[in-house]
C-alpha cells in the first residue's frame, strides 16, 4: 500500500504565507517505471512537482488543464496501457517570504493509501465535479469506494475519446525598447538587437507584430514559454557581454501577459495594468502563478509594485539559474523550408510533402534503397541542414513546377540542398515504388536485413507493369496488371502493385482492399510487414492516426527488429497531439539507430510538434556531443598509445591508423551521427587494441616457451662438441638468446615499452636461433665423426690385440703341429718362410680387425650415441 503521509511529510513547513491560491492537488501512483511522457505532459500543462516518493507523487495546478491533461493521459492509456493511479482534490498553494511553495489540503486527504493499480484510473473529488463538466467532452461517472480512501465519495473520470483537450494556457509576450525612437543611437540600437530576436523568433517558428518599434508575439504553449525564456535571456547575456558577433545592445523592457480572450493586435500594451516605465530592462516580467511554472531553471525574482505583490497574479521578474546559459542544444535548431512544410495537397503518400500528389512524386524517379543519403547527411554539421533548407528556398523562388526543381535536387550531388532533398525523400522510402520493386525481388524473411537478399526478376507482365507506373502510365500499368491477376490468381505480387495504381487514382479504400489481399497471400513475415504498413501509411495520410498507430503495430510485432513502423507510429502520436507520448518512442529508436536523430530533425510531417520533441531531444544532443569532445580529446594520446604499443609497419598498427583517420574526420562534424560513431569507434579501437595486446601477449609467451625449448635442444647438442674452445661466435649467439628468453619471462608485457622491446627481440632471437640451428649442422657433423672415429678405434685396439696375439702364436704352433704331420708341400713352404708368412698375417689380421671395427661402430653407433647423451643429460640433472 502507498500512503499519501509520507509525500506532505517532504513539503517544507510555511508558518506565515505571503501569497495563497486555490487550485487543484494530483496524487500519483504507478507500478514499475513510470512512462516519461506522463510527467512531461503534466509539465507542460501546468503541473508543479511538490513532492515525490517511491512509485507515487503529489503535483499542484492553478488551472482546470489538470482534467485536460489527465483525459489525454487516459485516452492515451487505451493505445499504451499503463498502470497509473491519479486521484484530483482540492488543494491550496502557500508560498512564504522566501518564495518557497508548500500545500495546505483537508485533513480527509492527508491519511489516504492506496495499492498498486493494474491500469490507468483517475477518480475525482466530488467537489471538483462542476468544473470538470464545464470542459466539453468530460464527464464523471458513478460514485467508486475504495478501502484506504476517503469517504468523501470519489468519480471516475470518462472523457470522449474523440476529442484533443489542448492546454488552454497562452499568453503575449511584449518587448518595448528603452529610449525615445526618433534618437538615431535608438535606431542603430534596437534594430541591431532586434534583428538578433528576429532570428531567434524565425528558428521557434514563432509569429509577431512590430508596432510603433514595439514587439509583440504570441505563445501558445508552456513548453515553448520556457524555450523562448531560456534562449532570450542567453542571447541578451550574449549580447550584453560582447560575445555575440559584434551586436550593438539595446535595454528593452518585456512582460509576458495571459492572453484572457484579447487579440493579436497592438491593443494588447495598453489593455495590460502595467507600468511599463517601472520594469527592469532585460528582465522578462511576469505573474508568480506563470513563473512557478517555469521549473528549475529559472529564479524568480521580486519587483517592488506595491500591496499588489501579495497574491499570484502580482508581477516579477525571471532571469536564468546558473550553468543554465551553457546547456542550449543550439545545433538542434532546424528551420524547414516553405517549400517543403507548405502546399494545398493532403500529405503525399510517398514522401509526406503537400505540394504535389502521389501520382506526381519525385521519388517515383528513385532507384534501389540503402543507406547512403543519411550517410551523406550524417556527414555534415547539423546547421547545414538549415542551410540546405534555406538554398531549396532561394533556387525555388519564382518558380511554380515544384516537381521538376525538387528532381533536380534529387539528381544534383554536392549542395546542401541536394543532400538535405535527399534524405527528405529516404525518410518514407518504405512507402515508395522502388521499395516494392525490392520486396518483389527479396529472399529474406525478415526485415531490415532481409530486403537485401536480392534474387532475380520473375514474370514479365509485372515488371512490365511496374515500369508502366513508374513513369505515369496508370492505363497501360491497369490494363497489365489486370492480365497478371487472371494468369497468377494467388500470387500477392500483381495486388501489390493494383494497391497502388488506386492509390495514385485516389481510390484509397481500393489501394487498402488490394493491399489486405496481398498481406493475405504472401508468404514471408517480411512482406506481410511491408503490406501491413503500407495500409498504415494509407490510414496515415487519411488523418485516421489512431487506426495507422494499431497498423504499425501489428508490422512491429511481425519484423520486431524493424524499426521503420515504430518511427511511423511515433509520427502519428506527434500528429495526434501526442508529442509528449512520442518522445520515449523516438529516444528508445535512436538509442538502436542514431540516423534516425537526423530524421526527426528534418521531417516536415513532424511540424504540429516538432519545437516540443527537438527540445526534448536536445538532452540526447547534450550528452552525446558533451561525451564526443571528451573521446576527442583523448585521441591523440590513443594515437601515442598505438604507435607505442606496435611498431610502425605492424599490421594492426596499420589498420588503427587508418581507423584513427577516420575517427579525426568524424570528430571535426557537429552531427549526432558523428558524435555517437566517433564514441562507439574510438571504444571499439580501444578496446580492439586491448583484445590484441592480449592476444600478443599470448603468442609471445608460446614463442618464448617455443624458443626455449629449441635453446635447450641447441644446448643439449652442442655441449658434446669435443673442441670447446672453437665455438665462441656460436657460444655468443647462445647467450644473446638465452639472456633475452630470461629478460622477456621476467618482464612485465602488459607495459606498452616493454611489449615492444619484446617483439623486436623475438626478432632478435628468432634470427640468431637460425644462425645457431646451420652452425649446428656442421657441429653435429664434427660431434659425431669424432664419436665414431673413437668408437671405430676402441674396437679396432681391441680386436687388433686379439688378432696379434693370434698372430704370433700361429707360427709356433703351425711348427709343433708339422712334427707330427707328414710332409707337406705347404706346410714346407710356410715353415721356411715363417716371418713372411708372420708379416702377411698381421697384415691381414689388422685389415679384418679395422673392417669389423667399422661395421660394429657402424651398427652400435645411434645406440651407443643416446646412451652416452642419455648418461650426460642425468649427469647434469643430478
Amino acid at each position: 500500500m502507498y500512503q499519501i503521509t509520507s509525500l506532505f511529510e517532504n513539503l517544507p513547513v510555511v508558518s506565515h504565507s505571503r501569497m495563497v491560491n486555490r487550485g487543484y492537488g494530483l496524487w500519483l501512483v504507478w507500478e514499475g517505471r513510470l512512462d516519461d511522457s506522463v510527467t512531461r505532459s503534466l509539465t507542460d500543462f501546468g503541473g508543479m512537482l511538490m513532492s515525490s516518493g517511491d512509485n507515487q507523487a503529489y503535483w499542484f495546478f492553478f488551472s482546470d488543464d489538470v482534467f485536460r491533461v489527465v483525459a489525454r493521459l487516459q485516452i492515451w492509456s487505451k493505445l499504451n496501457p499503463m498502470a497509473v493511479f491519479v486521484q484530483l482534490m482540492p488543494a491550496t498553494l502557500l508560498v512564504d517570504y522566501n518564495l518557497n511553495l508548500s500545500l495546505n489540503v483537508a485533513d480527509e486527504f492527508t491519511t489516504q493509501e492506496t495499492a498498486l493499480p493494474s491500469e490507468f484510473e483517475v477518480l475525482i473529488h466530488p467537489q471538483l465535479s462542476p468544473d470538470v463538466k464545464a470542459i466539453t467532452g468530460l464527464n464523471l461517472q458513478d460514485e467508486r469506494l475504495a478501502s484506504g480512501l476517503s469517504r468523501s465519495g470519489w468519480l471516475t473520470l470518462a472523457p470522449d475519446q474523440g476529442l484533443g483537450y489542448e492546454s488552454l494556457q497562452s499568453w503575449y509576450f511584449v518587448l518595448i525598447p528603452v529610449g525615445s525612437p526618433s534618437d538615431k543611437d535608438f535606431i542603430k540600437g534596437w534594430r541591431a538587437f532586434f534583428s538578433e530576436v528576429q532570428i531567434l523568433l524565425q528558428r521557434l517558428g514563432i509569429q509577431y507584430i512590430t508596432s510603433e518599434e514595439r514587439l509583440i508575439l504570441p505563445l501558445k504553449s508552456l513548453s515553448i514559454l520556457r524555450t523562448f525564456l531560456k534562449d532570450l535571456l542567453v542571447l541578451i547575456g550574449k549580447v550584453r557581454n560582447l560575445e555575440g558577433d559584434e551586436v550593438t545592445y539595446w535595454p528593452t523592457v518585456m512582460a509576458l501577459v495571459p492572453q484572457q480572450g484579447m487579440g493579436f493586435n497592438d491593443d494588447i500594451i495598453r489593455k495590460v495594468s502595467l507600468d511599463w516605465d517601472k520594469l527592469t530592462p532585460d528582465c522578462p516580467h511576469l505573474r508568480y502563478r506563470d513563473a512557478f511554472l517555469l521549473g528549475k531553471e529559472f529564479i524568480v525574482n521580486e519587483v517592488r509594485f506595491g500591496s499588489e505583490q501579495e497574491n499570484l497574479d502580482g508581477w516579477c521578474h525571471v532571469s536564468l539559474s546558473k550553468g543554465v546559459e551553457e546547456s542550449g542544444s543550439e545545433s538542434m535548431e532546424v528551420t524547414i523550408s516553405r517549400r517543403v512544410s507548405i502546399g494545398e495537397n493532403d500529405d503525399c503518400f510517398y514522401c509526406g510533402m503537400k505540394n504535389h500528389v502521389p501520382s506526381e512524386c519525385p521519388s517515383k524517379t528513385l532507384k534501389g534503397f540503402d543507406a547512403k543519403a543519411w550517410k551523406q547527411l550524417a556527414a555534415i554539421d547539423s546547421d547545414k541542414f538549415s542551410e540546405g533548407f534555406n538554398n531549396i528556398d532561394i533556387e525555388m523562388q519564382g518558380k511554380t513546377d515544384v516537381v521538376a526543381e525538387f528532381t533536380k535536387f534529387l539528381q544534383g550531388k554536392s549542395g546542401y540542398e541536394n543532400i538535405v532533398t535527399n534524405a527528405l525523400f529516404n525518410i518514407n522510402a518504405i512507402s515508395q515504388l522502388r521499395v516494392l520493386y525490392l520486396v518483389w525481388r527479396c529472399r529474406g524473411k525478415e526485415w531490415p536485413n532481409g530486403i537485401k537478399d536480392i534474387g532475380p526478376e520473375e514474370g514479365e507482365i509485372i515488371w512490365s507493369a511496374f515500369e508502366s507506373l513508374s513513369r505515369g502510365d496508370i492505363n497501360d500499368a491497369d490494363i497489365l496488371i489486370k492480365n497478371a491477376m487472371i494468369r497468377f490468381s494467388r500470387s500477392y505480387q500483381p495486388r501489390a502493385l493494383m494497391g497502388f495504381i488506386h492509390l495514385e487514382l485516389n481510390e484509397l479504400d481500393q489501394a487498402a482492399f488490394y493491399w489486405q489481399e496481398a498481406e493475405r497471400l504472401s508468404f514471408s513475415p517480411l512482406q506481410q510487414a511491408y503490406f501491413i504498413y503500407l495500409q498504415g501509411r494509407l490510414q496515415e495520410v487519411s488523418g485516421e492516426f489512431g487506426d495507422a498507430s494499431n497498423l504499425y503495430k501489428r508490422a512491429f510485432g511481425v519484423c520486431p527488429n524493424w524499426l521503420e513502423p515504430q518511427y511511423r507510429r511515433a509520427i502519428c502520436m506527434v500528429k495526434m497531439g501526442f508529442s509528449e507520448q512520442s518522445i520515449g518512442y523516438f529516444e528508445n529508436i535512436i538509442l538502436k539507430d542514431p540516423y534516425y536523430f537526423n530524421r526527426i530533425a528534418i521531417d516536415p510531417e513532424l511540424d504540429r510538434g516538432r519545437l516540443i520533441v527537438l527540445q526534448a531531444l536536445g538532452s540526447l544532443w547534450d550528452s552525446a556531443e558533451s561525451e564526443a569532445k571528451n573521446v576527442a580529446a583523448g585521441m591523440d594520446t590513443l594515437s601515442t598509445d598505438i604507435s607505442q604499443w606496435f611498431e610502425e609497419g605492424h599490421e594492426f598498427a596499420a589498420d588503427a591508423d587508418k581507423f584513427m583517420e577516420r575517427m579525426g574526420r568524424l570528430a571535426k562534424i557537429n552531427n549526432y551521427v558523428a558524435y555517437i560513431h566517433l564514441i562507439k569507434g574510438v571504444s571499439k579501437i580501444t578496446e580492439e587494441i586491448e583484445k590484441r595486446v592480449e592476444h600478443e601477449i599470448k603468442v609471445i609467451n608460446k614463442r618464448i616457451e617455443f624458443f626455449r625449448e629449441q635453446l635447450k635442444e641447441i644446448r643439449g647438442e652442442a655441449s658434446w662438441f669435443p673442441f670447446p674452445k672453437l665455438l665462441t661466435e656460436f657460444n655468443s649467439d647462445f647467450n644473446y638468446c638465452a639472456s633475452k628468453i630470461y629478460w622477456i619471462k621476467t618482464s612485465q608485457l602488459n607495459v606498452a615499452e616493454t611489449f615492444r622491446k619484446s617483439q623486436k627481440y623475438l626478432l632478435g632471437i628468432e634470427d640468431r636461433l637460425k644462425k645457431l640451428k646451420s652452425r649446428l649442422v656442421t657441429l653435429r657433423v664434427v660431434r659425431d665423426s669424432t664419436l665414431f672415429v673413437m668408437l671405430l678405434g676402441r674396437n679396432f685396439i681391441w680386436l687388433e690385440v686379439i688378432f696379434l696375439g693370434l698372430a704370433l702364436l700361429c707360427i709356433p704352433l703351425l711348427i709343433y703341429y708339422s712334427t707330427h704331420v707328414q710332409s707337406n708341400f705347404l706346410i714346407d713352404i710356410i715353415v721356411k718362410q715363417k716371418w713372411e708368412f708372420q708379416k702377411g698375417l698381421i697384415l691381414i689380421l689388422s685389415i679384418l680387425a679395422l673392417a669389423i671395427s667399422a661395421f660394429k661402430a657402424a651398427v652400435s653407433f645411434e645406440k651407443k650415441k643416446r646412451e652416452l647423451f642419455a648418461r650426460g643429460e642425468e649427469g647434469e640433472g643430478d
